[in-house]
């Protein structure tokens, strides 16, 4: 046999002949060796003890006959089992050996097939991936980066040509251009002369000036001759029908103001009646957008791009545009020249008509004080406490002191959450849903991130100075505020009490502080005030162990920077708290805007929870019981389920995961130590939000009145 050939060549190439010796023998060379060495060392002055040496050499050499008796019996027993396995009687191990490659063939198609399954349901999106390779989402970066990076390049290029087409236009055509504009004007003064013997009244600013003219909202000639012999044939009438002529035109006005008042009495009875679904008010955005898209279909809908596939700007388009831009601006400076050519025509006019009755020109009178201009209530200038110091400077004395901090970069993305789908059938049964986690992130951009992300967007939304999350503790809040400020790029001021105590004390360094915050906020935007704990600045009762931290120290001021943001400051105060109840509910609604009430997840968002923090593990399985487990674990917040996750699946563990796969049950018995959020804790967020804020009380009446139609209909 091969085997038991390699067993006897290792064997004979392993001891050497010296070694297979008897005991005897070697005893006995090893005798005579140690003799020598006595007799050695003796010559030697003695220097090593001859009986040590001989036991030393003993010793080792009984050991190394150990060790070679091990060896031999080790092999020989290997040899007699190999022997024994070549006779198999009966074929056991034969039959025993096909079993196990029968087992294993069909575990490694199992194992094989299963492998197949997940690639399949990965793709089609059913399963969640543990890893989304890099490559991908580095690729799919820079392709936006280096869309951005050609947009930009594009838009410097298109504003370049701009200003090049608007100065060649000025420079080339634009004495003509105010020629023909004059001419045109002067041609209408010449007009109403001749047949009125006056000059006309030249439009306002506000009127669209000589535009006016051109699209014919100014009086005619004709229509004020007409009106001056109505006027004249009136005057010559006798005394009463005149008076009967005013009172038939009071009686008009009276009417009118009548009839609109009965207009608005009926708009506002059809506000008041209760109709199913929403009535969309009026938008001050919607104009502008309709604008934008009538431009889109005239401009764009139809245009031939073929020749355009890298997207430059047209130039006969910026020509056009440049064109019309520089006219209104040209038409602007003819307009003032005018007016004042009418003005001095005027003064000739009148000391013409002096001259006929042979009056001298009349001076022009002196300019009085006359009636001094209303100079209306000026509020007390405020003293720049920081005149002549540099932004940078007061920049780094805030982040020295720790107001303004760094966040962690989070995106808005990564608050998971699904849309309430069914909110719209529970409100057609008269019930008040509560809102999910993806309505609220939605309502997070379009209250902050959008306003604040877009200076145009800032000018024509609602101004929202203030905003306040609440709920329980773990449900995401300071995860929201750290997601506005990275989507945004803004500077946080945290004013939170107990990161601004022992600082700036007294009157003076709080008006210092808050001197600092709005000065710097409003120059560095945009800028997010944030306090963590927004009952506490209205306490009804302060907690013995925050008294060191005085937190109603900003009550007074905190007001006064919201009332002082307008809609040129993307700046806004964001709060959030736990117990909002605990603070005196009228200050508080005062100072926010709006409330927004972060709530537990429910099941479809628990689960988007729940798969995306297990599924990152790769040695969970892809088909792991998230449903059963979303079920059991309703009303623990987002915060919770992170800490359970980390303490099962800790490093020793996640190595383990291979061999003993991971168990709701695991998850649950960690899960039983922590505390979930009870309906009657989210009832009470509900009831302050209804019972204290405007929009929360208008919310509740109009359920109150759904809920009385809806019973009256009933019977």
């Amino acid at each position: 046999m091969q085997l038991l050939g390699y067993e006897e060549e290792t064997e004979s190439s392993a001891v050497p002949e010296e070694q297979t010796k008897p005991a005897r023998d070697v005893s006995k060379d090893r005798g005579v060796f140690a003799q020598e060495i006595s007799d050695g060392a003796e010559d030697h002055g003695n220097e090593v003890s001859t009986l040590a040496a001989v036991e030393l050499i003993q010793t080792h050499e009984r050991a190394r006959q150990g060790r070679y008796r091990a060896v031999r019996q080790s092999r020989l027993a290997q040899l007699k089992e190999i022997e024994k396995m070549s006779k198999d009687v009966g074929g056991k191990y034969q039959e025993a050996a096909v079993k196990i490659q029968a087992l294993w063939r069909g575990q490694a198609v199992r194992r094989k097939l299963e492998r197949r399954k997940t690639q399949q349901y990965l793709a089609v999106g059913v399963y969640y991936p543990s890893h989304i390779p890099t490559e991908q989402r580095g690729e799919s970066l820079a392709i936006r980066e280096y869309r951005h990076t050609l947009q930009q390049g594009y838009q410097r290029e298109l504003e370049e040509n701009e200003q090049k087409e608007r100065v060649r236009y000025l420079k080339v055509w634009g004495p003509w251009v105010m020629d023909d504009m004059t001419d045109e004007i002067r041609e209408w003064f010449v007009e109403w002369y001749r047949e009125t013997g006056i000059f006309p009244q030249y439009p306002t600013e506000e009127q669209g000036g000589s535009l006016a003219l051109i699209d014919g909202r100014v009086v005619t000639p004709q229509y004020y001759l007409e009106q001056q012999i109505e006027l004249e044939r009136i005057k010559r009438l006798p005394k009463e029908v005149r008076d009967k002529i005013k009172a038939d035109k009071k009686l008009e006005k009276m009417k009118l103001k009548e009839k609109l008042k009965q207009e608005k009495a009926k708009e506002k009875a059809k506000k008041k009646e209760i109709t199913e679904g929403f009535i969309m008010g009026k938008s001050s955005i919607l104009p502008t957008l309709s604008n934008v898209y009538q431009e889109y279909e005239n401009v764009w809908d139809n245009k031939d791009e073929s020749d355009n596939p890298i997207q430059k700007y047209y130039l006969d388009m910026v020509k056009a545009k440049e064109e019309k831009e520089a006219n209104l601006e040209l038409r602007k400076i003819v307009d003032e020249m005018m007016r004042l050519e009418l003005q001095v025509l005027n003064e000739a006019l009148e000391r013409d008509r002096a001259n006929r009755k042979g009056k001298k020109g009349r001076k022009d009178k002196k300019k009085g004080k006359g009636k001094k201009k209303g100079k209306g209530k000026k509020g007390k200038k405020r003293k720049d406490l920081t005149e002549g110091k540099m932004v940078e400077e007061l920049f780094e004395l805030l982040f020295t002191s720790g107001i303004i901090r760094r966040y962690p970069q989070t995106s808005i993305s990564s608050f998971l959450g699904e849309f309430s789908y069914s909110a719209f059938e529970y409100r057609r049964m008269k019930q008040d849903p509560l809102h999910n986690l993806g309505d609220l992130r939605n309502l997070i951009m379009q209250y902050a991130v959008l306003p604040l992300g877009s200076q145009l967007i800032h000018q024509i939304a609602p101004l929202i100075k203030s905003l306040c999350l609440m709920g329980p503790e773990g449900v995401g809040k300071k995860l929201l505020v750290n997601a506005i400020c990275s989507e945004v790029g803004a500077i946080l001021f945290d004013l939170t009490p107990s990161n601004i105590a022992n600082k700036y004390q007294g009157k003076q360094g709080l008006q210092m502080l808050m001197h600092l915050v709005e000065k710097v906020s409003k120059l560095l935007q945009p800028s997010i005030v944030f306090i963590d704990g927004a009952e506490k600045l209205f306490y009804k009762k302060i907690p013995k162990q925050e008294k060191a931290t005085d937190p109603r120290r900003l009550k007074a001021q905190l007001p006064k920077f919201v009332k002082s943001i307008t809609k040129e400051h993307r700046v806004i105060l964001l709060g959030i708290t736990e117990q909002p109840w605990a603070a005196k509910p009228r200050p508080v609604v005062k100072l926010y805007n709006k409330f927004i009430f972060v709530p537990p997840p429910d099941y479809a968002s628990a689960f988007l929870v729940w798969q995306n923090l297990l599924m990152k593990y790769p040695g969970v399985k892809r088909d792991f019981n998230v449903s059963a487990l979303v079920k059991v674990a309703a009303g623990y917040t987002i915060g919770t389920i992170e800490e359970v996750v980390a303490a099962v699946l800790t490093e020793r563990r996640t190595l383990n995961l291979p061999f003993e796969p991971l168990t709701p049950t695991e998850i649950l018995e960690e899960l039983l130590k922590h505390t979930p959020v009870s309906q009657t804790e989210i009832r009470k967020y509900r009831d302050w939000y209804e019972k204290r804020t405007p929009l929360g009380k208008k919310k509740a009446k109009m359920m109150e009145e759904q809920a009385e139609i809806g019973a009256k209909q009933r019977k």
